[in-house]
């Protein structure tokens, strides 16, 4: 697919004590950018050295705003945005920041331990030229080409609840959402969909709620296999929160999943097979 489209990217990165990912996989993430698109740094009341790297990486200066230093990438007309929060707001509460400082019509969302193919924006881009394009979600291979791979899903309901995996063929289509770590969104519809909810706090199911809110309105949520990244999975939940407290937010978001989406029918077999969950998942939580 031939990339027509004339409107320029903001890629967000929201990060957390992570200069040393940055280090490594900001070079990609540059790579893949045209001129006058722009990178915005979330720093989420990180500790590290995160703003001294970039500052010296980017020559930072004071913004109009508190908290925030403006810089650009040397050789190349790409305006570099480093936003600390004042607090710590997880994923999606730093992603929506970001896209709220954003200046251009496209968001690609990245996790900071992430490398994207240099050519990945020329498959993302077409897709925008269709005024019904929401996000395109990128094919993300853990280490390499012939590792572990994911990003197109999955979402269905069963016993009274919604379920969620990868499909099973990586070919390019819908998707049943775009993954926060590696998709490129339409920002006015992002805004007017009021971005990632807060219910979903501190992580997980909140794209997939986004993506459902899209598709709702009649907005199309694809994936594209040409478009690739490589995410690492150095930086995860389980090392802030530990295994156990990440599956209770994970059910527990899911049980926000479906109070907030279920229709009429749905909610009555969340209600008849709630007892069943309860005592399965009761050892693997408790």
């Amino acid at each position: 697919m031939k990339e027509t489209t004339t409107k320029k990217v903001s890629v967000v990165i929201p990060t957390y004590n992570g200069k040393h990912l940055l280090e490594k996989h900001l070079p990609a993430v540059v790579g893949c950018l045209r001129d006058e698109d722009e990178i915005i740094i979330v720093d989420d009341c990180g500790t590290d050295n995160t703003h001294e790297f970039l500052q010296k990486e980017y020559k930072l200066s004071e913004g109009p705003e508190e908290k925030m230093w403006l810089g650009k990438v040397t050789g190349k007309k790409i305006a570099v945005t480093l936003v600390q929060t004042h607090k710590n707001l997880r994923f999606a509460g730093a992603c929506n920041v970001g896209v709220q400082v954003a200046q251009n019509e496209l968001i690609f969302l990245l996790n900071n331990d992430v490398s994207p193919k240099k050519d990945v924006l020329t498959h993302l881009l077409p897709y925008f030229d269709e005024p019904d394009c929401f996000a395109v979600g990128c094919k993300e291979f853990e280490q390499d080409e012939s590792g572990e791979v994911s990003g197109r899903n999955l979402l269905w309901f069963e016993r009274g609840r919604f379920m969620h995996s990868k499909a099973r063929t990586m070919t390019s289509g819908e998707t049943a959402w775009v993954s926060g770590g590696s998709g490129l969104f339409d920002r006015e519809k992002w805004v007017l969909l009021g971005g990632f909810d807060k219910r979903f706090y501190p992580a997980y199911w909140e794209d997939i709620d986004l993506s459902f809110r899209a598709q709702k309105k009649g907005w199309k949520v694809l994936f594209d296999e040409n478009a690739v990244v490589y995410h690492k999975h150095e930086s995860t939940h389980a090392d802030v929160f530990g295994q156990k407290r990440i599956d209770r937010m994970s059910l527990k978001n899911g049980t926000a999943f479906i109070l907030k989406h279920a229709s009429g029918k749905q909610y009555l077999q969340y209600l008849i097979w709630k007892p069943y969950w309860f005592f399965r998942l009761f050892k693997i939580l408790y």
